[in-house]
């Protein structure tokens, strides 16, 4: 997961494109501004990029994923092939790819190129999924005049398939967890506040989640201090009761930080499962964006 940058590297780095807008710098620039919200000048500065520097296969990687989060998943699936073209062994591209043809329904491609991401990370969380929900998709649609358990199977399966193509829109990260009834949403925001993916409505909190994650990350300072001067070791969360939500925060590495919401009746059991959750999802999530 590469660490947010420093604002001398991003002086640095904006010289060295200013100068040269082919020169390698321009992708860890790009990603400076998608992690700043920034994704109109990741794109222009990707975009100008691979106009001087084709061949660099991760700014096509860049560009598929802020394409992605811009919600125009035909774009990411050309900047994925482009990428293929140039690494044709890239787990990411190939698991992009794979995801977008499993959407469609062209399952005899969907099969090659997740095949080809697992065989690169069998140990891939959202690839395995994917293959479940393909093997899945394929029984269905040959058994589809058979009895009604097989039907049953197929939603399943089908609910299987929104739960992984959810993993490429960040928007939808954590719609595994909406399933769950005091679930009101949740988010990754990084040390500015800004939403890197999930949603909270405003209804669940009273505001909405960028300006409720400005307010909580001097919160989170306090408590980091407080367990050090107590020395009461690393802490993990801390849990909030609202009048609209009971609110969970977990830190993550460089900053980030998981803001989970849920009815103000929850059992306070189930909020820590479902924050682990999202930690989870949310650690994938970023891991995947490095």
């Amino acid at each position: 997961m590469r660490k947010s940058a420093a604002p001398a590297e991003l002086q640095r780095w904006s010289e060295e494109v200013a100068h040269d807008p082919g020169a390698p710098s321009f992708v860890p620039l790009a990603d400076a501004y998608r992690r700043q919200g920034n994704r109109d000048a990741a794109v222009r500065v990707c975009l100008r990029g691979l106009e001087r520097n084709p061949g660099n296969v991760e700014a096509h990687l860049l560009l598929a994923r802020l394409y992605l989060e811009n919600g125009d998943r035909e774009r990411a699936h050309d900047e994925w092939g482009f990428a293929l073209r140039l690494d044709a062994d890239n787990f990411e591209a190939h698991r992009g790819v794979g995801f977008v043809h499993l959407d469609r329904g062209d399952f005899g491609i969907a099969r090659r190129h997740l095949d080809r991401a697992a065989a690169a990370r069998p140990d891939d969380p959202a690839v395995q999924e994917a293959l479940l929900v393909l093997t899945d998709r394929l029984r269905g649609a040959t058994a589809q005049s058979q009895a009604p358990a097989e039907g049953n199977a197929r939603g399943q399966g089908q609910g299987r398939l929104a739960s992984t193509v959810a993993a490429l829109d960040p928007v939808k990260l954590f719609d595994p967890l909406r399933r769950e009834t005091p679930f009101l949403g949740a988010v990754i925001l990084d040390a500015h506040g800004l939403v890197l993916a999930g949603a909270l409505s405003r209804d669940a909190t009273g505001t909405d989640a960028e300006a409720l994650g400005a307010i909580l990350s001097g919160a989170i300072e306090e408590a980091a201090r407080t367990a050090d001067l107590l020395d009461l070791g690393a802490w993990r969360g801390i849990m909030l009761e609202t009048e609209h939500a009971q609110l969970h925060i977990t830190v993550l590495p460089d900053q980030f930080m998981v803001l989970l919401a849920a009815d103000p009746g929850a059992p306070a059991g189930w909020v820590v499962r479902a924050a682990q959750r999202a930690t989870e999802l949310s650690r994938s999530f970023l891991q995947g964006g490095a």
